[in-house]
């Protein structure tokens, strides 16, 4: 995969163009994985979109194959979403459609408020706008918090043990059940660590009304993590928010329904499939 320095990074991204060449120009989906993931976790959409978008996606800061900040190093939601927006820079990409899967879209939010004029829609993919108390008290197994349940199991084994509140497995076959733990294995334990308390305290309730950028909320019916009521509320105080609910499904309908993800996406901006 090629890589742009980025301030302090070296971003790790793939820029896929299947478009025909003679068309004078196309628009840029960028897609933004989840908590302690990275860009793979986007595999299913590249093919879906790639012949009618540009599709960038990224290893975030301390994913995947990107820069480790060393242990003790500070984050913040803007810096993340500055990280994102400084690759677009570098590529020469003045807008995007942003996807953010759970906390990806998290920083979504943050990229549609501090860089609205950077973004052409916002797809939020089970992206809760605070994470619920009961999330974290559960996903600290019975540790002091989850920064010791991380510490003490590693992160790939506390992603087996908290698997089903981030993943529908009543619909996720074995073989994508463990490739998922393996690949959040990969980030090392202090960024899981400083990312989770990064975004337990994450609130934008407050600034929801302030969101201008196009958005479109999908959410798993039985998610525990971006619950409906929630996901009700966030639209009704978002002005340009359209929500849509995959009744039968839980957390990880990016992964589970890839398809019709992207067939509302494409229904939201209009598409008609050219």
């Amino acid at each position: 995969m090629p890589t742009a320095q980025v301030g302090d990074l070296t971003i790790n991204y793939d820029l896929a163009d299947y478009t025909d060449p003679w068309r004078e120009s196309s628009e840029t989906f960028l897609l933004y994985h989840g908590y302690s993931r990275n860009m793979s976790f986007w595999q299913n959409w590249v093919g879906l979109l790639s012949r009618d978008y540009r599709v960038l996606r990224l290893d975030a800061r301390g994913c995947g194959e990107t820069t480790k900040p060393a242990p003790g190093s500070s984050y913040s939601i803007d810096q993340l979403a500055g990280d994102a927006i400084g690759l677009m820079d570098q590529l020469g990409i003045d807008r995007v459609h942003w996807v953010g899967e759970s906390s990806g879209g998290i920083v979504g939010l943050a990229a549609a408020l501090g860089h609205a004029d950077r973004l052409r829609s916002l797809t939020l993919c089970n992206t809760p706008f605070q994470i619920p108390g009961n999330i974290v008290s559960t996903y600290a197994l019975g540790e002091s918090s989850q920064a010791a349940a991380l510490e003490k199991y590693g992160v790939g084994e506390w992603c087996r043990q908290t698997f089903p509140y981030r993943m529908d497995v009543s619909k996720a076959p074995p073989g994508l059940q463990e490739w998922y733990c393996g690949a959040m294995d990969k980030t090392p334990k202090h960024v899981a660590i400083a990312l989770h308390e990064l975004f337990e305290h994450g609130n934008f309730w407050p600034r929801l009304p302030e969101v201008s950028v196009p958005t479109l909320i999908l959410v798993g019916g039985n998610s525990p993590i971006a619950r409906k009521e929630q996901m009700e509320q966030m639209r009704e105080r978002m002005p340009s928010a359209k929500l849509v609910v995959f009744e039968g499904y839980g957390h990880g309908i990016n992964l589970l329904a890839p398809e019709r993800c992207v067939a509302e996406v494409r229904a939201f901006l209009g598409d008609d499939g050219r």
